[in-house]
């Protein structure tokens, strides 16, 4: 076999095997001439086993190499240089010399390679342990409450295919475990549970304008209609000059993973920047059709549970440690649950309480990726108890904000909605890594709806949450 043809069928392969680019660029590399002692010696290397694994098979004849493509040979002989006789080192070593312009600009061309490549895909992923003392927002004086167990994991993937695309998608998985009530009672806890895909997106993006399609997240407002969870749909958003967006949208809120059948709704959000440390929102959320549940394996239509939710929202830094959150929001639905009057001794309907207001003051300056930085807050609540969603809990609050009963049974019910108030520190114990603990002091909105009593059960929370 001629050394020329050994030459080119060992850079075939070595080309092959390889992820390095560029070797098309037009004039990137002047050829190597044929009666280059570079192939002899390479050929010899080749011959000896340094670079190996390639057969006896022809390529290319006796066609010249780029000075290129031959520093890609050298490279491989150095990396197996620690098996080289003496006179083969020799030789590597005055090919390094020769090519060593070469080699460098391989090694630049493959850093660049993956810089690019890490520019255009990722992935990320966050976990969380939490013991959730009341959850459900039992009575105090009525239904025991319970305290759980939680876990959360999640792992997400990115990629920008084109200029103006990217893709974002990401898998969850939670279950529940510890679960017992007041009394000691020890009931059912889903310790196995399900991996779902929480998000799956392509999204375009071109000058101030973006739109989202497929499972999306999505935050209205300032969080009381919707934080942060997937909805299945559509949406667009435009940046109108540097203070004003607007986004509008449609979709199947259920793909958040609550309700068991579609619940299609249109939703839409104004941003408006007033100051650099001011923003007002308008948000608006308005299901289209009616929620639906399974009971005793049939299809059963919550004919009363619907969303026609208006918000206007807050948030300020007031100074760079005092921070302030508010929002208001109007439920716009006529219909009502109903209940067991049992003075009457017959159905009843409960009486709406339409209108919510949620307000949090924040002092600290907790960074994410800094340790040791940390916060305070406190809430304050004045939810009815047909103003935000406390069932399927899409919004963004620490507790469910009611104890509506929208199950699919006989007596569905808004519930009591809430007032109260809380409080809440988070502590960065790494970077990344933060340690979240909550306590709230809650009673009804208003007492009455054939469901008496005075307070719930305290709720709270400890959480432990990193992300990577």
């Amino acid at each position: 076999m001629k050394k020329k043809t050994l030459v080119s069928a060992v850079l075939a392969a070595t080309i092959m095997g390889t992820t390095s680019v560029s070797l098309a660029a037009e004039n990137m590399f002047s050829d190597v001439p044929l009666d280059h002692w570079a192939y002899d010696a390479i050929a010899k290397l080749a011959e000896d086993g340094i670079i190996e694994g390639y057969g006896d098979t022809g390529f290319g004849g006796d066609k010249a190499i780029t000075r290129y493509e031959m520093a890609q040979l050298v490279a491989k002989a150095q990396a197996n240089q620690e098996n080289a006789r003496a006179v083969d080192k020799a030789a590597i070593e005055k090919l390094q010399q020769e090519f060593d312009s070469e080699l460098k600009g391989e090694v630049q061309n493959l850093r660049k390679d993956v810089d690019d490549l890490k520019s255009r895909m990722g992935w990320y992923g966050d976990a969380r342990f939490r013991f959730y003392k009341n959850k459900v927002m039992a009575s105090h004086d009525g239904n025991a409450g319970t305290s759980q167990f939680e876990k959360r994991l999640r792992l997400g993937f990115w990629a920008n295919p084109d200029k103006n695309l990217s893709v974002d998608g990401r898998l969850k998985y939670e279950d529940h475990s510890w679960e017992h009530d007041s009394n000691r009672t020890w009931s059912g806890a889903t310790n196995h549970g399900n991996v779902t895909v929480d998000k799956l997106s392509l999204n375009w993006n071109h000058a101030d304008t973006k739109a989202s399609i497929g499972r999306t997240e999505v935050s209205l407002g300032q969080g009381l209609l919707w934080w942060e969870n997937p909805i299945d749909g559509v949406y667009v958003q435009h940046q109108f000059g540097p203070k004003v967006s607007a986004m509008v949208g449609v979709g199947d809120i259920s793909a958040a993973g609550w309700n068991e059948f579609n619940t299609n709704t249109q939703f839409a959000n104004i941003a408006i920047q007033t100051s650099p440390a001011t923003k007002i929102t308008l948000a608006n959320m308005r299901t289209l059709t009616n929620t639906q549940r399974t009971n005793n394996l049939n299809a059963v239509v919550d004919s009363d549970y619907k969303l026609n939710q208006f918000a206007i929202g807050l948030n300020t830094q007031i100074t760079p440690k005092w921070n302030l959150i508010a929002e208001a929001v109007t439920n716009n639905v006529g219909s009502a649950g109903s209940y067991w009057d049992s003075a009457a001794g017959a159905d009843a309907k409960e009486e709406l309480d339409k209108h919510g207001l949620w307000t949090r003051v924040t002092y600290g300056k907790q960074e994410w990726n800094k340790a040791n930085t940390w916060q305070v807050y406190g809430e304050y609540f004045a939810l009815g108890n047909a103003s935000v969603d406390s069932k399927y809990w899409g919004h963004r609050l620490n507790i469910a904000g009611g104890n509506s009963s929208w199950d699919g049974g006989w007596y569905d019910s808004w519930g009591n909605g809430v007032r109260g108030y809380g409080i809440g520190v988070g502590y960065m114990l790494a970077a990344n890594t933060n340690l979240e603990l909550t306590w709230y002091k809650l009673k009804p909105y208003r007492e009455g709806n054939g469901k008496n009593f005075s307070n719930y059960d305290n709720v709270a929370y400890a959480a432990l949450t990193y992300s990577f």
